[in-house]
């Protein structure tokens, strides 16, 4: 495929069907993103943008915008285009969640432990809403 008919906001995969969607999923949702650096992260958003713009860097194959566009996803808010928080991305469930209910199956043998832990699973699941909300509209007080 020529850059010049690439499309990087176009699915990769057909989302009219399960198969595509599901690798949808588990492309946004690999844990292996969350280990990125910051600096890494800003490059690939430095890429999908230039790609945007119809300036992609010369030799910079298919494959490259795929992967930057995968980073991109994981890690920018689509919405603002601001780094999420790491603990709220959704490249991040898998292993957050893990944890804690290794640890809620674990400490389970006093009301306080399982208080304390019901608590920690309840506010990194708040954290995960807030980090992944629509940011196009304006909260309201009400």
């Amino acid at each position: 495929m020529a850059l010049s008919s690439f499309d990087i906001d176009a699915p990769r995969w057909d989302q009219t069907t399960f198969m595509g969607r599901l690798k949808h999923f588990f492309n946004i949702t690999d844990c292996r993103t969350a280990l990125l650096s910051d600096s890494r992260l800003d490059e690939a958003k430095a890429l999908v943008e230039s790609c945007r713009a119809g300036s992609a860097p010369p030799g910079t194959s298919v494959e490259q915008l795929y992967y930057a566009k995968k980073l991109y996803d994981s890690a920018f808010h689509p919405d603002t285009g601001d780094r999420m928080n790491l603990i709220g991305r959704m490249s991040f469930q898998v292993p957050g969640g893990m944890a804690i209910t290794g640890f809620m199956l674990q400490f389970y043998r006093t009301v306080p432990a399982v208080v304390f832990w019901q608590w920690v699973n309840q506010s990194f699941n708040a954290l995960v809403n807030y980090t992944n909300r629509n940011a196009a509209s304006p909260i309201s007080p009400k």
